[in-house]
């Protein structure tokens, strides 16, 4: 499960409870979920999704191991990437004239983690910076 499903540029970190409330739940209570995925190309919402439950839920994206979710996870994985290569990745996606998106968004998630301090409580850390 991809978190871009979920967050947006106009909302990089505080779409949780809409994971929580269409995917999480449900799954925790052996049932499906339906959640309706966010189209970053059309800035809008797009095409509803479905998830089966039982099996490994594997969530991924940046915030997905954040404080909210910490007891419920069985495995963190944090990638360790410096902030200029993290940017020329985002670019090399988006385009440049998305770079103050980019900014943006890269200053949000830094307030995040500084508070969330999700890193301390990864399981394993992943050294990301190689090719691009």
């Amino acid at each position: 499960m991809h978190t871009d499903d979920f967050a947006s540029w106009d909302n990089p970190i505080h779409w949780w409870p809409r994971l929580e409330e269409q995917v999480l739940r449900p799954i925790a209570a052996n049932q499906a979920a339906r959640y309706q995925r966010y189209d970053w190309n059309r800035r809008t919402f797009a095409e509803w999704q479905t998830v089966a439950p039982g099996g490994v839920l594997i969530l991924e994206g940046v915030s997905s191991a954040r404080a909210a979710v910490r007891d419920r996870l069985s495995f963190v994985v944090w990638i360790e990437t410096p902030r200029h290569i993290r940017l020329l990745r985002g670019l090399a996606r988006d385009g440049s004239e998305s770079e103050e998106l980019w900014q943006r968004w890269m200053s949000d998630e830094d307030a995040h983690f500084a508070t969330d301090r999700t890193r301390e409580h990864a399981d394993a850390v992943v050294f990301g910076a190689g090719e691009s």
